[in-house]
């Protein structure tokens, strides 16, 4: 099975779309390698039209000048306050950790692997991105994450700093819809936000939490 698959399905994607070898090999050569799995991805799904003009972007690495870091960026954020990388020195792993850095700053690991990061961060995506979606983002308490928690099935993939040191969980019992927790470990405040790509299943989903949070 598509380790993908439930990318593929969020975002109601039936023909994938990816960059082409050419295309692929260029970047590679600019940025002085691609690991397996990320160079994979490129390749088969890179260009598909559902997977961008989301919250934040996907893309070859070669928007930045790479030769003057360590490391390699595939994905920013959409103000580009933050980026998320693979450390050169890692290129030959077939699917090494990723770190994310904000505003410049110090790089700190934010998934271990890139098909966890990649896994998470649109499930995070669709949480913001989906056609039926809140068009707000809230604040909740500790007490309604455990809420939370009860009814909604916890996703096995996250990641960690992203913007400034936000570390992000996933909710979803199926590939309809997601929900994301953003927390940081000097706030209490915890920011919500979810969506669905049916109107089924976000009217289940609202059906729990639309008494949840504050909006921001």
């Amino acid at each position: 099975m598509d380790k993908y698959i439930e990318i593929m399905q969020l975002f109601q994607i039936t023909n994938p779309v990816g960059y082409s070898e050419e295309e692929v090999e260029k970047a590679e050569a600019e940025a002085g390698g691609l690991p397996l799995e990320l160079k994979n991805f490129f390749l088969k799904y890179g260009k598909s039209p559902e997977l961008h003009g989301l919250q934040d972007e996907l893309m070859l690495p070669d928007r930045f000048e790479s030769s003057k870091s360590d490391y390699i960026i595939f994905f920013n954020e959409n103000q580009g306050v933050c980026q998320a990388g693979v450390k050169k020195s890692d290129v030959s792993l077939p699917d090494p950790p990723v770190y994310v850095s904000a505003g410049g700053g110090e790089w700190k690991e934010s998934a271990a692997s890139v098909s966890e990061f990649l896994i998470a961060m649109y499930g995070y995506q669709a949480s913001i991105c989906l056609p039926f979606n809140t068009e707000e983002f809230y604040w909740i308490t500790p007490e309604e994450k455990e809420k939370i928690e009860q009814i909604f099935t916890k996703r096995p993939e996250h990641f960690h700093n992203w913007l400034y040191e936000w570390n992000i969980t996933v909710y979803g019992d199926n590939n309809e819809g997601r929900i994301a927790l953003m927390e940081n470990d000097e706030e209490d405040a915890i920011q919500m936000q979810y969506s669905a790509n049916t109107e089924r299943e976000f009217r289940r989903m609202n059906g729990y939490l639309d008494s949840i949070g504050e909006a921001i």
